[in-house]
């Protein structure tokens, strides 16, 4: 008997060693892996510009009223506030975003309950691989503040501080983990107010939970105070643009989220309205099949349906958005998987079927036990396409930059243009050079010098005429040339002003962060 414990505690300790290694190797593969990736990643407007405003607001009350036009909550910009403290080289926040997504994906490898096969397919897809972390922006932190959320679940039977604390940080990470946060703290609401129906036990005292409500009530006030726009900001349309009538083409576009989330290998296009319907189709498809597989796991039910509602409903009244937007589906299906694994068992929905309909409660047990045995290889297949993108997105951003923003402030710097006074039109398109070069260029759509772009009324569409009189105005002020950096091509013709093409910068995965070289001077004085 005792050489027998001897040889299963053997056993065991060797199987904890090897699962142990697994997890280290696997974490540092995906650091190496993505350290790599964003060394390499030419940053873009989006990412640079909260850099910007905190690099170069003068004080953090200026910051503060700044990233209000940004149209996202505090943390992420808190964050890059203290790294400029420490330094103005936008490269910190980009190790930064990696220290995050390391850690992440960390969290996911070590607690999540999912197989080894899984973990490593989740690790390399295209989600976590590229966009939450080559891309340095908000969304990884509140991926990060999910996927804690899900460790200290189960806390819940104890307390309910930490995951109230969890919840309002993510709540103040973007607007999509806003809705996710809601999302969560409802359904820990209603397990918590109808425990005896869920069947559900927690020493946690009445106090303890209204005290975690009291937190999070706090993180959504301070979001929601964060994420409503300037009464001047033009932000997506600014705070009164939403789409609340009947659309069928944008409805279709809205459901076909579901499916470009899941599924990134082939995407529907928005503008052919076949597509669409059809795609709406395959949508539901996946949308029925992921309900039907948590049927039997009320609570994760609740939020998987909850969030994914939500985030449908802000998509086509607010944003239709891109893979990094509607990419939190992806996350809330993983997420609910992830819960569920906190629960048995239940019959509570199959009951409540069956005193509708006998027959109806039936079918739907039927289906249950058929999903349940194909459920793996739902999730395999998912979980490959995913890794299948990722590869290809991965692979593109080390062969063809993201923008031309880096090579451009590269070579301004080589060639000593930067000592020229620097104009740059379309303003929001420029502002990465201006992060890269760690200088200021005069934007002609707010007519003053600058590095940050705010969205507000301040800023004007500007054509070819006005950027020359502009320079005209300059070069007459400053008696010196011009850098003039263009995203197109620059036609117009002057006869008060030399113009001399320089260089061009096109090859960018961002098609309109293309950026374009002249030389302007004054034609009274074309010496060089």
């Amino acid at each position: 008997m005792i050489l027998k414990q001897k040889f299963l505690s053997t056993l065991s300790f060797k199987r904890d060693q090897k699962s142990h290694r697994f997890k280290i190797g696997l974490i540092v593969i995906f650091a190496i892996i993505t350290l790599i990736g964003i060394l390499n990643h030419a940053m873009w407007r989006d990412e640079l510009n909260g850099w910007l405003i905190a690099r170069d607001s003068y004080s953090f009350i200026h910051f503060f009223e700044n990233i209000k036009y940004e149209g996202h909550p505090l943390i992420w910009y808190v964050c890059l506030w203290i790294l400029n403290q420490i330094t103005a080289n936008p490269i910190a926040m980009q190790l930064f975003h990696w220290f995050i997504s390391v850690i992440t994906i960390s969290i996911f490898i070590i607690f999540s309950p999912f197989t080894k096969s899984q973990k490593i397919l989740f690790t390399f897809g295209y989600l976590p691989l590229y966009e939450y972390s080559i891309i340095s922006r908000n969304y990884a932190i509140g991926i990060l503040s999910i996927f804690l959320f899900c460790t200290c679940f189960k806390t819940r039977h104890n307390s309910y501080l930490l995951l109230g604390f969890i919840l309002a940080i993510m709540a103040n990470t973007n607007a999509y983990c806003l809705l996710i946060s809601l999302a969560l703290a409802l359904s820990l609401g209603i397990e918590y107010i109808f425990k005896s129906h869920f069947q559900y036990e927690t020493k946690a005292k009445q106090y303890d939970f209204i005290a975690a409500v009291i937190i999070f009530l706090v993180g959504i006030f301070i979001s929601i105070l964060m994420l409503l726009p300037p009464a001047d900001s033009t932000l997506q349309g600014g705070v009164s643009q939403w789409f609340f009538q009947f659309d069928f083409n944008r409805l279709t576009q809205t459901i076909t989220r579901v499916w470009r989330s899941y599924i990134l290998v082939i995407i529907p296009s928005d503008s052919k309205p076949i597509d669409l319907f059809i795609f709406s189709f395959f949508s539901l498809i996946l949308f029925i099949f992921s309900i039907l597989m948590l049927l039997r796991k009320p609570i994760a039910l609740l939020f998987y349906l909850m969030g994914s509602l939500e985030i449908l409903a802000f998509t086509y009244a607010k944003f239709l958005g891109s893979q990094r937007h509607y990419g939190h589906l992806y996350i809330i299906l993983i997420t609910a998987l992830w819960i569920s694994h906190y629960y048995s068992d239940s019959k509570i929905i199959i009951k409540c079927l069956d005193r509708i309909s006998h027959q109806l409660s039936k079918a739907v047990l039927n289906c249950i036990n058929f999903i349940s045995y194909h459920k793996r290889s739902f999730l395999l297949i998912i979980l490959w396409l995913q890794v299948v993108a990722g590869i290809v997105a991965f692979s593109r951003d080390l062969i063809t930059p993201y923008s031309s923003s880096k090579v451009t402030a590269e070579f301004i710097k080589k060639n000593e243009l930067s000592e020229h006074i620097i104009i740059g039109s379309e303003d929001f398109t420029i502002s990465p050079i201006s992060g890269y070069l760690n200088q200021k260029i005069y934007y002609p759509e707010s007519q003053q010098l600058s590095s940050y772009v705010l969205f507000n009324n301040d800023r004007k569409i500007v054509n070819d005429t006005d950027i020359i009189n502009q320079i005209s105005q300059i070069i007459a002020k400053e008696k010196k040339d011009v850098l003039l950096i263009m995203n197109r091509e620059f036609l117009q013709r002057s006869s008060d002003l030399s113009i001399q093409f320089i260089e061009k910068f096109t090859q960018s995965f961002i098609y309109n962060e293309k950026y374009y070289l002249y030389l302007v001077k004054s034609s009274s004085n074309q010496s060089i």
